[in-house]
């Protein structure tokens, strides 16, 4: 019964962070998000290592429906973290795209001559090595 309890009370947790991501999804907050996913790992590592195995007191219909509807939850959250994730990625590949295709190739700058020169080299990031 103790280890049902214990695993309630960490999906619980688990429930609660997934909230907070959600949260920090919506607001962009990169730093938050980076470092609640690294909770929720250790939380994922926690939750592997339970099991309602035929040695422990066998649940309740009532404490297992109240698992059934803890697990449903936290898999209705993890699906809108996923879709927030998937969204923001998809906003900043297209807001790439848009910057890299309205970016000039060709700027005028000064030679060693004193004259202009155009120079190919521009752009959002430098790949020359």
């Amino acid at each position: 019964m103790t280890q049902f309890k214990d695993l309630c009370n960490h999906l619980n947790s688990l429930l609660k962070l997934l909230e907070e991501e959600e949260e920090a999804l919506i607001h962009n907050d990169v730093s938050k998000i980076s470092e609640l996913v690294e909770k929720k790992n250790e939380y994922v590592e926690v939750l592997s290592q339970y099991s309602l195995s035929q040695n422990d007191v066998i649940p309740t219909a009532e404490e297992k429906s109240q698992l059934v509807k803890l697990v449903e939850e936290i898999n209705s959250i993890q699906e809108t973290n996923l879709l927030l994730t998937k969204q923001s990625l998809s906003y900043q590949n297209s807001l790439l795209e848009a910057i890299s295709k309205n970016i000039q190739n060709t700027s005028n700058t000064y030679s060693a001559k004193g004259d202009y020169q155009k120079s190919n080299n521009i752009g959002l990031i430098d790949q020359e090595v």
